[in-house]
């Protein structure tokens, strides 16, 4: 009887979901012919829906213009296109709680409390990064990001003062729907922790930012950061600011910092900030042994997003297709480097139909940043992760 090897995708989200399909798409299919072995690919997170979360500025403010059911998608649905590999795909509800590189294992704790030990042939950790409100990342099964998007939108439609807290696309982005859509029934205060907005973008481009949030009604306050807040009891949030200063809120939206899901991972194989130490050619965490790799926000390779994404999973793809193939003298695979884009870029919508964005240091017209992201946050282009229609060439 021939061997069982596992292929294990930790976290089914924009890098893993795209990591997935590029195997059942280009590898898997290869990997059927061997005589040896047979591979079985797994997915584990502890979603059972993937989220398009890019979208989520606007559906703060509004779940009917991102509707629920198209910006949440069911993560097995686009491996059903797969006829030949369903009983070599399969999906674990749960989380990953430890990994043994020694043994080869991944420790899992099910959606029901469980725990599980998957031993794994192949690894790819992709367990991504979190925000710190269900509001603009998922915190576990995708329903809790539904209730607190529903809830969101209740609150926004009473409030009268409103605090978002952090300077970069997600603030702006928030920022900017909240006074688009509600036009001047609120006063809006965006908290920026340095003395411009958008880090990644020149003084030009962030002025300009500045400039379009003041016409929908946001003040930005500068070279200030949230040290805390506090809850009091008539429902307002008290905010606490590092220079000593309080701010009251109705609502208060933190759109400030990531944590990479990194817990489970031992130290040595990540940085001093807590994400994967992963090889910014290959992709490979070379640290962990043979066959494991990090792709997505979670991975120390460039400044994380989807167009990066986009261009650093076919070497991702290219690296591990090269490696399994080898192993299972299946076939040759040219290895590929990635280089990291670290130019100028970024989309920022400020409401419906203006915004400000550069494309490698080029600037983007604001009809173009509403063309391209403003109109519906690019929701036209999930397929692309969710099932894998990115990825159809290698």
């Amino acid at each position: 009887m021939s061997e069982t090897r596992n292929i294990v995708v930790l976290g089914a989200s924009f890098g893993g979901l795209s990591a997935a399909h590029y195997l059942a798409r280009h590898t898997l299919p290869k990997l059927q012919q061997s005589q040896s072995a047979k591979y079985v690919l797994h997915l584990v997170d502890p979603s059972t829906h993937f989220w398009w979360h890019i979208s989520a500025p606007r559906a703060m403010v509004s779940v009917k213009e991102i509707k629920h059911s198209d910006s949440f998608v069911p993560i097995m649905d686009g491996f059903k296109q797969y006829s030949t590999l369903q009983d070599s795909i399969v999906f674990h509800h749960g989380e990953a709680t430890g990994l043994d590189t020694n043994t080869r294992s991944v420790s899992i704790k099910t959606h029901e409390g469980a725990s599980e030990t998957l031993e794994y042939y192949a690894l790819i950790i992709a367990t991504g990064i979190r925000s710190p409100t269900p509001c603009t990342t998922l915190h576990g099964n995708y329903d809790i990001s539904q209730r607190a998007l529903e809830d969101m939108n209740g609150k926004l439609a009473s409030a009268k003062d409103i605090v978002i807290g952090g300077g970069g696309p997600v603030g702006v982005e928030t920022a900017g729907e909240v006074g688009d859509h509600f036009n001047g029934k609120a006063n809006i205060t965006l908290i920026a922790g340095s003395g411009k907005l958008l880090p990644v973008l020149n003084e030009t481009r962030s002025k300009k930012a500045a400039a379009l949030l003041a016409k929908v009604g946001v003040k930005v306050v500068y070279n200030v950061k949230v040290q805390d807040t506090e809850q009091t009891s008539d429902g307002k949030t008290v905010v606490k600011l590092d220079n000593g200063e309080t701010m009251s809120a109705d609502v208060y939206i933190p759109a400030a910092g990531v944590t990479p899901n990194t817990g489970f991972i031992p130290d040595n194989l990540k940085q001093s900030n807590g994400y994967v130490k992963a090889n910014g050619e290959t992709m490979r965490v070379d640290d962990a042994g043979p066959r494991v790799y990090a792709v997505g926000d979670v991975a120390a390779v460039d400044k994380g997003g989807v167009l990066n994404l986009f261009s650093a999973i076919p070497v991702f793809g290219a690296n591990i297709s090269h490696d399994l193939l080898a192993d299972a003298k299946a076939g040759t695979i040219t290895e590929k480097k990635y280089k990291a884009n670290n130019g100028e870029t970024q989309l920022v919508p400020i409401g419906a139909k203006t915004g400000i964005g550069a494309y490698n240091g080029w600037s983007m017209p604001a009809f173009a940043v509403s063309k391209f992201k403003g109109k519906d946050y690019m929701l036209g282009n999930m397929p692309g992760i969710t099932q894998g229609k990115q990825y159809k060439k290698p």
